[in-house]
């Protein structure tokens, strides 16, 4: 019998990116493998989606399929369900669409049965347990804080979802992240 799957990071990187973004991610992609990226909607970020896809990881727009198919991302994150359809029509099936649910239980299942490839649900332990026992669909868990993310992962989230707090990390980011699979061992 197999043991749970291992968590694996996914990085949201921030809406308002710094000059030196660029540079703070080759240093995160060097330090961790890291899954999957999230980045805000804006033209001009090819550079980045090929920084990211060269090492693996996978390159997600925020919100818009049209943009994320013209970066030649790997997909779109949707804030919520309600333009799936059409984003999963403009993108093909070999796309990676997720979805966020915040803390809907009814949303994530929606999500989930409309074919997702991810759900994304906010930073509560029970909701991504109860998902983690009950369904297919991997869970992103989109924790607060760096300090949650041993605790979500033992929860059974497949992802955790690496925002603001990541960032602004004092160490900085890719020592932050080299922390945290310490953490996550």
């Amino acid at each position: 019998m197999q043991g749970p799957a291992r968590c694996q990071l996914y990085l949201v990187a921030p809406a308002n990116l710094p000059e030196d973004f660029a540079t703070i991610l080759a240093g995160v992609l060097e330090a961790a493998e890291i899954a999957c990226l999230r980045l805000p909607p804006r033209l001009g970020m090819e550079r980045l989606v090929r920084l990211a896809q060269g090492r693996g990881t996978a390159v997600v727009i925020e919100g818009d399929p049209e943009l994320a198919a013209t970066l030649g991302a790997d997909g779109v994150h949707l804030p919520d369900l309600k333009t799936y359809g059409a984003a999963r029509g403009r993108l093909g099936h070999d796309a990676i669409i997720g979805v966020s649910c915040g803390r809907s239980r009814h949303d994530a299942m929606e999500t989930g049965e409309a074919g997702a490839d991810y759900v994304a649900i906010a930073a509560d332990l029970e909701l991504v347990r109860w998902w983690a026992e009950l369904m297919l669909v991997p869970v992103v868990a989109e924790i607060e804080g760096l300090d949650q993310a041993a605790e979500f992962a033992a929860a059974g989230a497949e992802f955790i979802a690496l925002g603001e707090a990541l960032w602004r990390d004092p160490a900085g980011a890719a020592a932050a992240v080299r922390n945290l699979l310490i953490l996550l061992r």
